[in-house]
């Protein structure tokens, strides 16, 4: 989820910079109306459009990484929640109650007035007051602005009314509320909310006097009542750039090609959403920097280890290829998370990345392509990339993709804690933190196949195998409205105390 409003956020801020540097200053104000509306809804879009085509020149490994299960006597499952979403959530809360206060005061302001009904539209004039605002098809005007001005002011309003403006600020007020992190979504209302004033002035001076008309914008007395999702038509930071685009000449229709900058800009972002390995790690925010140190010393033990058992075999067999890729991955993984933590990148890693391509092109020389397991790779999906997840029996109400993998890992972890032999410990004299990973698939028929355990103690491969040989059948995932396979890949960690 983070990816993705970061992602979003990008695309928002290159598709402004591209309407700054190009479209800003033209006078196809309708144009870029279109463009500011459909940019931002496009931010939202694209990163769920992946093009095959592209994906295709980057080779990737579809797995789903899930959260570790820690088993321990005292303690079921452990699971952390991001805490983000807390954030996030009392964020919209605050919006949301910012924008009702809004709502109430826009009433009470229409409660104080007087409403005149006048065909399509209303007018409410307020008692002692010089504000000039439009909502809808409500328009407010105070009763102190002089008679030769309300001409030219109703004109003027009745365009927003006309043009749906109100419309447009009340999407971005709502994208204010939902992203309120999000700092572009302020600059996406406020460019269109100047748009807005150039576009009712543009068609007011069609039939009045141009240089009257901006004369009346410097010589007016501003009083108003600020509200951001409203057409304002006293506004100190909008007059100067109203008359500037009002003595402006009319752009040429030969520079509307400069829309086209807006194909270069979406091939930019699909090719980007597409090719980008989004194979996510989620790293528990809590651990340490020597828990993760641990791991990736016990992930490379494992490798190490089953790296001299293979010395003397001229050529690998299928399983053991698939056996000693897992093992170097799992190690990748656990070496970035200590890489992330500690902000910089360790000078092993892309050795390591190297001889992971090397391990792959070795085994694609060796194995038969028609082999279980690239076929298994070939009908496994990104989690990300499939419509519906994998159901768990009970999770059936769950609307979203999120909820579904929620709901999914909370029961698996429940499942494996149940039914785990807790006295493992006790039997096999283990003492200190036994990790274990578990890799399965869940078919098109909603089955656990081919499972692949990393132990430090066989006992412990059978004890885990045994549990997930007990989960129940799954719906399965879907893709474009077929079932397809999902991998996944489970850690769990034995803590003896």
């Amino acid at each position: 989820m983070i990816l993705y409003f970061v992602q979003v956020i990008s695309f928002q801020l290159l598709f402004l910079v591209s309407y700054d540097l190009f479209l800003k200053k033209e006078t196809f104000f309708n144009w870029n109306r279109a463009y500011l509306i459909c940019s931002s809804l496009l931010s939202f879009i694209i990163p769920f459009i992946k093009i095959e085509s592209f994906q295709k020149a980057i080779p990737q490994e579809y797995i789903v990484l899930l959260p570790e299960i820690i088993l321990t006597p005292e303690k079921a499952v452990e699971i952390i929640a991001p805490s983000w979403n807390w954030y996030l959530i009392i964020g919209i809360a605050i919006s949301s109650i910012l924008f009702i206060y809004k709502i109430s005061q826009l009433v009470r302001l229409k409660l104080k007035g007087i409403i005149v009904h006048q065909g399509s539209y209303k007018i409410i004039k307020m008692p002692n007051s010089t504000m000039a605002f439009s909502i809808f098809n409500y328009v407010f005007i105070g009763d102190d602005i002089e008679e030769e001005k309300l001409e030219d002011i109703l004109s003027h309003e009745l365009v927003h009314i006309r043009e749906k403006h109100s419309l447009d600020l009340l999407y971005f007020e709502l994208l204010r509320i939902l992203f309120w992190f999000n700092p572009l979504v302020y600059i996406y209302q406020k460019r269109i909310s100047e748009l807005h004033e150039f576009i009712a002035d543009a068609t007011v001076v069609k039939h009045k006097n141009k240089s009257d008309y901006y004369e009346k914008l410097l010589t007016e007395v501003f009083q108003t009542q600020h509200f951001s999702f409203t057409n304002q038509f006293f506004k100190h930071s909008l007059i100067k750039k109203r008359i500037s685009m009002l003595t402006k000449q009319k752009s040429r229709e030969i520079l509307k090609l400069k829309y086209l900058v807006l194909i270069p800009v979406l091939l930019i972002t699909l090719l980007y959403t597409s090719c980008n390995n989004s194979t996510e790690t989620d790293i528990d925010p809590k651990a340490s920097i020597e828990q993760l140190e641990a791991n990736v010393k016990t992930t490379l033990d494992n490798f190490n280890t089953y790296s001299k058992s293979l010395k003397g075999i001229e050529i690998l067999s299928e399983k053991q290829y698939a056996e000693l890729g897992d093992l170097m991955q799992v190690f990748l993984e656990a070496q970035r998370a200590l890489s992330i933590a500690k902000g910089k990148e360790p000078e092993a890693l892309s050795k390591l990345e190297r001889s992971y391509e090397d391990y792959l092109k070795e085994r694609k020389a060796n194995i038969a392509e028609t082999s279980s397991y690239e076929t298994l790779e070939k009908d496994a999906l990104e989690f990300k990339m499939i419509d519906k997840a994998p159901t768990f029996p009970g999770c059936e109400g769950e609307a979203t993709l999120e909820a579904l993998k929620d709901c999914f890992l909370q029961n698996v972890a429940k499942h494996v804690n149940k039914n785990f032999n807790l006295k493992l410990a006790e039997e096999l004299d283990l003492k200190g933190v036994q990790k274990m990973f578990a890799k399965f698939v869940v078919d098109k028929n909603g089955e656990i196949k081919d499972m692949q355990i990393r132990a430090p103690h066989p006992q412990l491969k059978i004890e885990v195998e045994r549990v997930l040989n007990t989960l129940p059948k799954l719906t399965p995932a879907e893709k474009d409205g077929k079932p397809v396979s999902v991998k996944y890949m489970l850690p769990i960690s034995f803590k003896i105390q």
